[in-house]
C-alpha cells in the first residue's frame, strides 16, 4: 500500500461479541527507525506520549497560544514513543462521532514530554487528517512524514530528522489521567494502589501523582513552604495540573479538628504549576496556634 497522507481501504470485518462488524479506524504513526530530536538536538526518548485528536470548537492552535491548548483539546488515543525502535503507532478505532469529534472535524497529532512549568512538544496534521464517520467502513493511514508542523518541525525526507520538538513553558500539556500515570509507572508493581508506597519514601503514589515525582525511586518530600501572610498562616504546594487530582487545603488550631473550604480557606492562586492558599483564621491571643495541610483524592469518573 503506497504511505500516502490518508490511504482508504474497505476495513475488515471485526468480531464483536459474536456478531462481525465494519468500523472506520485509523493507523496513525511515524516511520520506524527515523531520527527525531528534541529542541536541543538530543534523541527523543521513551518519556515522549503522542496523542490523535482535535480541538473544541473553532479553536485553532498556533505557536502563540500554547498555554490554552490544554484546554481546548480532546485526545481519542494516546501511544507512547517507542525508544528502541525510534516511533509512536496505534490504531484507533472511530468509535463516535459526538462533539467534538464531529464528522470531518480538523485532527492533529500532539507529541509532548514534560511538565507544564517546561516541556518538548510537537503537533502537527496534514490537510487530509479530519474525523471520519464512525458508521463506515474505511481503514486511514496517517503518518508523521506527511504532515506539516503547527509546533516543531517535520521533515518528510526524514533528513536530518523526522521530528524534532519545540521547548514549550508555563503551559499544560494533554491530560495524564491516574490511569495513565499508573500503566507509566507502575506496570508489574504490587503497590500500585492511591495509597500505596513502593518506594517507601513516606511519599503515597497518588502524591507522587500530584506532584509529578517518580514512586519508584526514593524522593525527597516537595517543598511546601509555608510563610505568614497579614497574620495568616500561607501554603505554597507545587503540582502538576495536568495530573487531574481534587486538591483540598485543611486548616486547624489544635491538630484533631480540621476544617476546609471557602468559609476557612482562601485561595490566592491556581496555576498549572502551583496552588498557593492560606487560612482565615487571623493568628492571636484568641487563636495563638494555626495549622495547614494538603489533602488530595481523585476525580469521581
Amino acid at each position: 500500500m503506497p504511505a500516502l497522507g490518508v490511504s482508504r481501504v474497505l476495513l475488515p470485518l471485526i468480531a464483536l461479541g459474536g456478531m462481525m462488524k465494519a468500523q472506520e479506524s485509523i493507523l496513525w504513526s511515524s516511520e520506524a527507525n527515523a531520527v527525531n530530536h528534541t529542541s536541543t538536538g538530543a534523541l527523543m526518548d521513551a518519556g515522549f506520549r503522542f496523542e490523535i485528536g482535535v480541538f473544541k470548537g473553532s479553536f485553532t492552535p498556533n505557536a502563540g497560544n500554547t498555554a490554552s491548548w490544554a484546554a481546548n483539546w480532546a485526545g481519542a488515543a494516546r501511544a507512547p514513543y517507542v525508544a528502541a525502535t525510534k516511533r509512536f503507532s496505534d490504531l484507533t478505532l472511530v468509535s463516535s462521532n459526538a462533539s467534538p469529534f464531529t464528522l470531518g472535524k480538523t485532527a492533529y497529532i500532539w507529541g509532548f514530554r514534560g511538565s507544564p512549568a517546561a516541556g518538548e512538544w510537537i503537533l502537527f496534521r496534514a490537510p487530509a487528517w479530519t474525523w471520519p464517520d464512525a458508521n463506515g467502513f474505511m481503514f486511514y493511514e496517517w503518518f508523521a512524514k506527511d504532515a506539516t508542523a503547527v509546533l516543531g518541525q517535520i521533515h518528510a525526507s526524514g533528513s536530518p530528522f523526522l521530528m524534532k520538538s519545540a521547548a514549550v513553558a508555563n503551559a499544560s500539556p494533554p491530560s495524564t489521567s491516574w490511569t495513565q500515570w499508573q500503566a507509566d509507572w507502575l506496570t508489574s508493581e504490587p503497590l500500585d494502589e492511591p495509597g500505596d508506597d513502593p518506594d517507601q519514601d513516606g511519599i503515597a503514589n497518588l502524591m507522587e501523582f500530584v506532584f509529578g515525582s517518580n514512586p519508584k525511586a526514593a524522593n525527597a518530600p516537595a517543598a511546601m513552604p509555608v510563610t505568614l501572610d497579614g497574620n495568616r498562616v500561607r501554603m505554597q504546594i507545587p503540582r502538576r495540573g495536568d495530573h487531574p487530582a481534587t486538591l483540598v487545603v485543611e486548616v486547624s488550631g489544635d491538630l484533631s479538628n480540621w476544617v476546609s473550604g471557602p468559609a476557612h480557606v482562601q485561595v490566592l492562586s491556581e496555576t498549572p504549576t502551583e496552588l498557593v492558599a492560606r487560612d482565615l483564621t487571623v493568628l492571636g491571643p484568641a487563636h495563638p496556634r494555626r495549622f495547614i495541610r494538603l489533602k488530595a483524592s481523585l476525580p469521581v469518573p
